[in-house]
């Protein structure tokens, strides 16, 4: 926060002292033109009302009483023959300027003059009042001196005032930050900072939006790691009594269906660990890039390949019949694979008797349905079993109540849904995605 106070305020007093040191310039320039012009105005005045007195052309050389101003104005009467008739006490003896009328420069020994000569032809005589130029630079600096330090004094109030203002500024800011930092790790409510500004309500209000995520997640979380000791609880449960049982059984069909008995726990629990790491797998991938492609039509095939023994175990066939002949689909090709199985491997399991069918079409984007014969999941039931380790009313003994999630955590990323139809064959799990994330090359069948 100090930090962020320092660069604030350093960058308001950055601006401020740009626009002073403008301003500055411009009055220290300004000012000293007009003061130019003033002076240059007296020397104008002096010139004329020392002409306007009555001065013969000849005569001694006359000494003009010093005025109030006298040791500013310096002040010479010439004839037009170059005679000096008259002069100030302080004015040098040389000329102050050539003969020329108007305003000059002048070097005089080692001072410089700035000169205004006036002519007048009808007394012929030539007045010349000059004032030194660094008398005249006193004159403006003293001036500068009495603008700038009050402006000086101002800007450093000003200095002081932006910074209990900036200070002032970020104080709900700072309440904000405190809030966060007294609250225990433990604690998820929201940060209740009252009162808070506008600017700071949207930083809040996502703050406090975050923190219902993450109290969301860890209650998901929770409730999946106790459902996950309690679903593992279960098949360890029956390996122990049943390796009791192998132990002390003297009979051997008991001890070899003891063994029997352990493989299938075995399998169980083996098949639970492999899901609830696929799960957390592919929670934790990010969005698919745009630029990834996975070939459906291979992805399709693999699946088949994977799930063959499985369905000729049970008497049963995977047929694929696709509609689209080239076509990829933004996803990564082993979490389309692993989504598109476990519908296989769940149609395999509770579709009744007949073959499964893999269908993919275009439909307001790509759909790929997994169709088998059997009566599929009620509607009341539908989103009961989407929840983890809930399983369907005709879900096998040994199911884990993971598939359904594994498919959606595997295709979110793809921005894929996973929808349940009934179909004229039986019952339809479909994955469908948007047409943004679909590429296809040409049609035909497959």
């Amino acid at each position: 926060m100090t930090a962020l106070r320092i660069r604030l305020f350093i960058l308001v007093a950055g601006v401020t002292m740009l626009v002073w040191a403008g301003a500055a310039g411009w009055t220290s320039f300004s000012t000293r033109a007009e003061v130019q012009r003033v002076l240059d105005g007296r020397l104008v005045e002096a010139a004329r009302m020392v002409a306007a007195l009555d001065i013969p052309a000849s005569g001694p050389v006359r000494r003009l009483a010093p005025a109030p101003y006298s040791r500013q104005l310096s002040c010479q009467i010439w004839s037009l023959n170059g005679a000096l008739i008259g002069q100030s006490t302080g004015a040098p003896d040389a000329p102050l300027a050539g003969g020329a009328p108007g305003f000059s420069s002048r070097q005089i020994g080692d001072e410089q003059w700035r000169v205004y000569t006036h002519v007048d032809a009808a007394r012929g005589i030539r007045v010349m009042v000059g004032d030194s130029l660094a008398v005249r630079q006193h004159l403006v600096n003293d001036l500068m001196l009495g603008l700038l330090l009050p402006a000086a004094a101002g800007l450093v109030a000003l200095a002081v005032l932006l910074w209990f203002g900036v200070r002032s500024g970020l104080a709900p800011l700072g309440r904000v930050a405190r809030a966060i930092e007294l609250r225990s790790p433990h604690t998820l409510e929201p940060l209740a900072v009252e009162p808070v500004p506008e600017e700071l309500r949207p930083l809040v209000q996502a703050m406090d939006d975050l923190l219902a995520r993450l109290e969301g997640a860890r209650r998901a979380e929770r409730d999946f790691v106790a459902n996950a000791a309690h679903e593992l609880q279960t098949p360890l449960a029956g390996l122990k009594t049943q390796a009791e049982v192998a132990r002390r059984a003297t009979d051997p069909a008991m001890r070899d269906h003891a063994l029997e008995r352990i493989a299938i726990s075995v399998g169980r629990t083996s098949r639970l660990v492999r899901q609830l790491l696929e799960l957390a797998r592919q929670e934790g991938r990010e969005a698919e890039p745009a630029d990834c492609f996975a070939r459906v039509r291979d992805v399709v095939n693999g699946v088949v390949g994977d799930y063959a023994h499985l369905a000729a175990n049970g008497s049963r066939s995977i047929i694929t019949a696709c509609g689209l002949r080239d076509v990829d689909l933004a996803i990564d090709a082993e979490a389309l694979r692993l989504a598109l199985g476990n519908l296989v491997e769940n149609a395999l399991h509770h579709g009744g008797k007949g073959p499964v069918r893999i269908e993919c079409a275009a439909n307001d984007g790509l759909e790929l349905r997994v169709i088998d014969g059997g009566a599929g999941i009620a509607a009341e039931e539908v989103e009961r079993v989407r929840r983890r380790f809930e399983r369907g009313p005709r879900a096998m003994s040994g199911g884990t109540g993971l598939g359904l999630s594994i498919v959606e955590a595997a295709i979110a990323p793809a921005q894929g849904v996973l929808e349940f139809r009934p179909d004229n064959a039986g019952f339809a799990a479909v994955l469908r995605f948007p047409s943004n994330r679909v590429r296809i090359s040409s049609d035909g069948a497959s």
